[in-house]
C-alpha cells in the first residue's frame, strides 16, 4: 500500500474532533469558526482515503431545507477540493457533480424535510455531513441515522445554536449518543480568523448587540428584536457578572414580585452588597396559590427584611372581600413594601440604571436571565413600526418584579448593613 503525506489547515479544536475513533463528531458554535469551511475540508479527504483504501460509496451533504443546490453544501465542498492540488486531482467538480475521478466516491446533496424518504433507500452511505443542524426535527434525526449504516460509517454535525428546546440540542448536547465527540468552537478559536470579518463582528458588538452572542459566540438567540434591556444584559455578560453568585449569611435578603391573578408570580431574591446589587435567586409559579409562595421563601435558608410588592396587591378580590397584602401577611409575611407607582418607561429606566450594578447567579437565575433578556416592544404589524408599550409574553412576569425591585429598592435605607437583629423565622 502506497503512503500518502499531505497537509491541511483546520483550527486546533477541530482537529482534535476528527482525531480517532467516533461514530457521531459535532461541532457547535457562532459565525466566523470556520465549522462549514473545515467538515468540507474533511469530508474530502475522507473521501479520498477511503477511494484510496479501495472502499466505495456516497458522502451526504444535508441540511434540513435545500430548495436548489445554491442551498447546499455544494460550494463549501467545491471551494475545499480547489484549495489543495492532492485533492483537486483525485475529484472531478462539475456544475452539479461532485465525484472521484474512478468514481468510487460520490457526493449527493439533499434537503432533509422533503427527501427523507429518498435518502433511507440510498445505499452505501459512508458518512453523512448535516450542516445548519438548528432546525432538524427528531423525526428526521430518527429516520436518517438508521440509514447511515455501512461498517466505519459515520454522522457528522454541525449548527450555530438558537433554542435550547431545539431537537438537534436536546439530541447531541444534552443527552448525547454513545461514541460522540462534540467541540464549541467560535471566532477566537479560529487562527483563520479573517480580517474583514472581524470588523463585520466588532460592528455587529456595537450595533447589534441584541443579536451579538447569538451570531458570533454561539450563544441561544435569547433577545428579542425590541429587547429593553439587551445592551444592559449584554455588559453583564461581557463584565462576567452572570457568574455564581453565594448567599451572603450576614446580610438580608430582599424579594421583589410580581402578583400573577390566574396568571404567572415571579418572585427575585436580593442582596445589596456596597454597590453592588447580587441576585442570588429566583422562582416562578403559575397556578398555585399565595399560600404556595410563602412556602417558597420558607425552605430557603434566607434571612428576609423586605419584600417588595406592586402597588395592586391592595385591591380587594371580590370573592373574599380581602386584598393579596391582607392574605400574605395572614400568612406571616412581613417587612412589606409597596413599590411606588411609576409609569412603565420610568421603570425601564430604573432597571437600566439598576443592572449596570447587578451581578447574577448564573444557574439560580437563569429563567430570569433570559426573561430579561427577552422583554420587548410590542410590535404594529400594520404599521411596521414599535409601540410604546412592552409586549405581554412569558418574560413579562421576571421582568415586571425586576421593575419593582428597581424602583422599590430606592425606598431602602438600610440595603447592605449588617444584620442587627435577630431575623432568623422572619418571612
Amino acid at each position: 500500500m502506497t503512503t500518502i503525506t499531505a497537509s491541511i489547515e483546520l483550527p486546533p479544536k477541530l482537529v482534535e474532533l476528527f482525531d480517532g475513533d467516533a461514530v457521531y463528531r459535532v461541532a457547535y458554535g457562532g459565525r466566523g469558526s470556520g465549522k462549514s469551511r473545515s467538515f468540507a475540508i474533511m469530508a474530502a479527504v475522507r473521501g479520498f482515503m477511503w477511494g484510496k483504501q479501495g472502499r466505495s460509496g456516497q458522502i451526504l451533504c444535508a441540511r434540513e431545507f435545500m430548495n436548489s443546490l445554491g442551498d447546499s453544501s455544494f460550494e463549501e465542498v467545491a471551494g475545499a477540493i480547489a484549495a489543495y492540488d492532492w485533492l483537486a486531482d483525485y475529484y472531478e467538480v462539475g456544475e452539479r457533480y461532485i465525484r472521484s475521478k474512478d468514481g468510487s466516491i460520490n457526493f449527493t446533496f439533499a434537503g432533509l424535510r422533503r427527501n427523507l424518504d429518498s435518502i433511507k433507500s440510498k445505499s452505501r452511505i459512508l458518512l453523512c455531513w448535516v450542516d445548519e443542524a438548528e432546525t432538524v426535527s427528531a423525526t428526521a434525526w430518527d429516520k436518517l441515522d438508521p440509514t447511515i449504516r455501512e461498517e466505519g460509517s459515520e454522522l457528522w454535525v454541525s449548527w450555530n445554536p438558537e433554542s435550547n428546546r431545539s431537537a438537534t440540542h436536546q439530541r447531541f448536547r444534552v443527552d448525547p449518543p454513545d461514541s460522540t465527540k462534540s467541540v464549541e468552537i467560535n471566532w477566537r478559536d479560529n487562527p483563520f480568523f479573517p480580517k474583514r470579518l472581524d470588523f463585520v463582528r466588532r460592528n455587529d458588538f456595537k450595533k447589534r448587540p441584541e443579536s451579538y452572542e447569538h451570531i458570533w459566540e454561539g450563544k441561544f438567540l435569547t433577545y428579542a428584536s425590541g429587547s429593553y434591556y439587551a445592551q444592559e444584559m449584554l455588559s453583564c455578560n461581557v463584565e462576567g457578572r452572570i457568574t455564581a453568585v453565594p448567599y451572603e449569611k450576614n446580610i438580608p435578603v430582599i424579594t421583589a414580585w410580581d402578583l400573577g391573578i390566574g396568571d404567572t408570580t415571579a418572585i427575585w431574591f436580593c442582596q445589596k452588597h456596597g454597590p453592588e446589587t447580587r441576585l442570588i435567586d429566583h422562582y416562578e409559579a403559575s397556578g398555585v396559590g399565595l399560600d404556595h409562595y410563602v412556602r417558597e421563601l420558607q425552605k430557603r435558608p434566607y434571612v428576609y427584611d423586605q419584600h417588595i410588592l406592586p402597588h395592586d396587591v391592595r385591591v380587594r378580590e371580590l370573592g373574599s372581600g380581602k386584598s393579596r397584602l391582607e392574605t400574605l401577611e395572614s400568612l406571616g409575611l412581613s417587612n412589606i413594601t409597596i413599590a411606588p407607582q411609576l409609569n412603565v418607561d420610568d421603570g425601564i429606566q430604573a432597571v437600566r440604571s439598576l443592572l449596570a450594578t447587578c451581578w447574577f447567579d448564573a444557574e439560580k437565575t437563569e429563567h430570569g436571565i433570559e426573561a430579561l433578556r427577552a422583554y420587548h416592544r410590542e410590535y404594529d404589524d400594520n404599521n411596521r413600526v414599535w409601540k410604546g408599550r412592552p409586549s405581554h409574553d412569558w418574560s413579562s412576569h421576571s421582568a415586571d418584579a425586576f421593575r419593582y425591585l428597581a424602583v422599590g429598592h430606592r425606598e431602602t435605607s438600610n440595603w447592605g448593613e449588617p444584620i442587627r437583629r435577630n431575623l432568623q423565622g422572619i418571612v
